[in-house]
């Protein structure tokens, strides 16, 4: 049985695991944000070769964001093409080439929610979405404070009403199965690590 702890790079033959080498890779097509990339590796266990799929994508934020007066988390609720339903998750966005994570998260949050906040943001920490497909990092950021300056400056392909809502009224959606966004369940338990670990 392996630990957590064992070589993640692998490398040897006494039962832990070795990097598949990559023999080839090709782009099959480009959208706005990822590219689908196909990725033959041969199996160093059986020595058989295999193609992958991977996407090759931009990096995300997640903001958590507390308002200033009620230190209620702000939400936002939309029309999702995936699951063809309506879902109620926490803002956040793609970092776009050039800008860093934590420029994203304050850009996301004025646009997404129509807040800013004048506190620095505090990140919680980076999650991989999807190992075995996304190539991409999540970063989660908190905002506290956060106070409405204007309207929402929602994309083209948006359309978003925004919530605010007790923590303890997402968690019961959560337990009820209403939130169910991994990277905002993800989010949550990030913020409780921080609070548990913040005096």
């Amino acid at each position: 049985m392996t630990r957590p702890d064992d070589d993640p790079s692998g490398g040897s033959v006494d039962g832990r695991l070795e990097r598949w080498p990559e023999e080839e890779r090709e782009r099959l097509t480009r959208f706005k944000v990822f590219d689908v990339q196909r990725i033959w590796r041969r199996s160093p266990r059986t020595g058989v070769r295999h193609g992958f799929f991977v996407l090759d994508t931009l990096d995300w934020v997640n903001l958590v964001a507390l308002t200033a007066d009620t230190d209620e988390l702000l939400l936002v609720r939309q029309y999702r093409h995936g699951t063809e339903e309506f879902t109620v998750e926490i803002p956040g966005g793609c970092v776009d080439p050039g800008e860093d994570a934590e420029a994203a998260a304050i850009r996301e949050l004025r646009e997404e929610t129509g807040h800013v906040s004048d506190r620095p943001p505090i990140r919680l920490g980076a999650v991989r979405p999807n190992p075995a497909l996304f190539t991409n990092r999540c970063t989660t950021f908190l905002f506290e404070g956060c106070r409405r300056v204007g309207d929402l400056q929602q994309d083209p392909g948006e359309d978003l009403q925004v919530l605010s809502l007790p923590l303890a009224e997402v968690e019961a959606r959560v337990l009820r199965g209403e939130i169910d966004h991994a990277l905002v369940l993800d989010a949550l338990y990030l913020l409780r690590l921080h609070r548990e670990r913040t005096p």
